[in-house]
């Protein structure tokens, strides 16, 4: 199962703090394809057309809510009490592993569309459709990524 795409599918309200409102038999399409990807069945460019965006609309909220919240943490730790630096750390992770994934996501739909426009049968078409399919060490990639980042948003190193 890929995590990531299954916490897409209920992070997907936070795209109302992107701007994107879609209608109630739309969302639950979007929710439905995030299911599929996550238990590793097999999608087509037109459903991945669908939840390339839908997952970075989420991830892009999430990132939103994580900076918030890490900042509300960490200026709670200057002024309060350092027991706050906890709770801001892991928004700080938070924050990195949303931007890696909606970054992840992003790219991998800017490769959907290329493998789209290209002409087939060309090498181009086929490493950009080799790479758009998504991957269930998305999540992983993204957690590496944003480590190092939250130790030295958090001062500890």
């Amino acid at each position: 199962m890929d995590i990531a795409w299954y916490i897409a599918r209920w992070a997907l309200p936070l795209n109302m703090l992107t701007g994107h409102r879609p209608p109630p038999d739309e969302r639950q399409y979007e929710r439905e394809v995030c299911l599929r990807i996550a238990r590793g069945e097999e999608v087509d460019s037109e459903d991945l057309d669908v939840a390339y965006p839908a997952a970075c609309g989420a991830w892009g909220g999430g990132l939103m809510v994580s900076i918030l919240l890490s900042a509300l943490f960490l200026a709670l730790e200057d002024h309060v009490h350092q027991v706050f630096r906890v709770p801001g750390f892991v928004f700080l992770l938070a924050m990195g592993l949303c931007l890696g994934l909606f970054l992840i996501c992003h790219c991998r739909d800017w490769l959907l569309d290329r493998a789209d426009l290209a002409d087939a049968g060309t090498w181009t078409e086929r490493i950009a459709t080799r790479f758009s399919r998504p991957r269930a060490y998305d999540i992983v990639l993204a957690a590496a990524g944003s480590v190092w980042p939250a130790l030295w948003g958090a001062g500890v190193v």
